[in-house]
């Protein structure tokens, strides 16, 4: 594990550099053909009466790639900070124009793994981190009492997107959790537990998969539909969305101690496990009948997910196994996804952003590579777990 590590590191190396000859506003998405798209981080979402369009929601994590890649210890000739330091900090200020934003439920995205683990680290003063408490502010507007679940798309209330709830959320909770430990309002907290609570509740199906996409009636709170916007088809189980429970039930249970979370999180990660491949890399929707891409990124996010799981399950025997499954993943995706060479962007090869729209079906992607590398470090103990749960309560199991 820890000569994966280095080989993750060297990699690291190889994107900061890469990284540093772009503008300060421009952020890596997915590849194609080997490349990296660019995204304008003012890219915001868009939307007519009827169709959503993401925008720049994977902004944040090169730079969390960065603050990995400081491990490394990379040097300038000025002042003896770590280059990859100082290539994080210049592109924190042009994300910093997007705390405001008020079309996505992706803030978590954006800013926990620029800012908030940038002050996890210690690079970062709480006093720097101002614009992700402005981001988590915003983030909690979305939170919709009825439904008890914060709005996934469009602008809060809009009458298109006001009920729309996604398994992607679950993932944005943690910059709720910090806000709410570094001197915000701790309803920031509560707001993030209160979603995953519903979230626990209405997301699965009887054997442990889960629905990509809920649609309530944002006045009553009534669930009306549930569907997909990724995956196959509405009863199909979509990996990334099944990866998203996994870490984001197993986060939320770290931070709160709930057991209905901790249930949550082992529902879905053995369903994950019991229709995993031989090579640990998730295919792109588990139960699709055609052509199913693969998609490593998913498997990095459960890696992640099980590393939450062993830091805080109150059985140590099933802590172990948790521990044992991460590792194994993770040495499967260093095996068959690690980018080692110089040839194509990216570290973790073999990811797909969005099969039905085409988009990215085998390539690197932001978060791929940054779920990865955070598995990995806290696997190797480089970042114990418990940092990314700060201010963590007793845990009422």
């Amino acid at each position: 594990m820890q000569d994966t590590w280095r080989k993750l590191l060297a990699a690291t190396g190889r994107e900061s550099r890469t990284l540093r000859r772009e503008p300060a506003d421009i952020f890596p998405h997915f590849t194609v053909d080997g490349r990296w798209r660019l995204l304008d981080v003012r890219t915001a979402s868009g939307m007519t009466n009827s169709h959503y369009e993401h925008g720049n929601w994977t902004a944040g994590f090169s730079i969390g790639m960065l603050w990995l890649d400081a491990f490394r210890c990379e040097d300038d000739s000025r002042g003896g900070r770590p280059v990859a330091v100082q290539e994080a900090k210049r592109r924190l200020a042009p994300l910093a124009m997007r705390a405001g934003d008020h079309t996505t439920h992706d803030l978590g995205f954006l800013f926990h793994p620029s800012y908030v683990l940038g002050h996890l680290l210690g690079w970062l003063s709480l006093a720097e981190t101002e614009p992700a408490l402005r981001a988590a502010r915003q983030l909690f507007l979305r939170y919709n009492s009825r439904m008890q679940l914060l709005q996934a798309f469009g602008p809060v209330g809009h009458p298109s997107f006001a009920g729309t709830s996604t398994i992607d959320t679950m993932m944005n909770l943690p910059l709720l959790f910090w806000a709410g430990v570094h001197g915000e309002d701790p309803v920031l907290a509560d707001i993030a537990r209160c979603h995953a609570r519903t979230s626990a509740r209405l997301y699965f199906r009887p054997d442990g998969s889960t629905y990509h996409l809920l649609t309530l009636d944002p006045v009553s709170g009534a669930l009306l539909k549930r569907g997909t916007f990724q995956g196959a088809s509405d009863m199909s189980c979509w990996s990334r969305g099944q990866a998203w429970a996994v870490c984001g039930f197993a986060w939320a249970f770290g931070m709160t101690g709930e057991r209905e979370l901790l249930e949550a999180a082992e529902h879905a990660v053995a369903y994950f496990f019991d229709h995993l491949p031989a090579d640990a890399v998730a295919p792109w929707d588990f139960t699709a009948d055609t052509e199913n891409p693969r998609d490593a990124s998913a498997s990095a996010a459960v890696a992640l997910g099980c590393m939450f799981l062993a830091e805080s399950h109150p059985d140590r025997a099933a802590a172990a196994i948790y521990r044992a499954a991460a590792g194994t993943v993770l040495g499967a995706l260093a095996e068959n996804c690690l980018n080692t060479g110089e040839k194509r962007d990216g570290v973790l090869q073999h990811s797909c952003y969005s099969k039905p729209h085409s988009a990215g079906t085998d390539s690197a992607t932001a978060w791929g590579d940054f779920y990865f590398g955070l598995a990995l470090a806290a696997a190797t103990g480089n970042i114990p777990i418990s940092t990314l749960l700060p201010g963590a309560g007793v845990r009422h199991v």
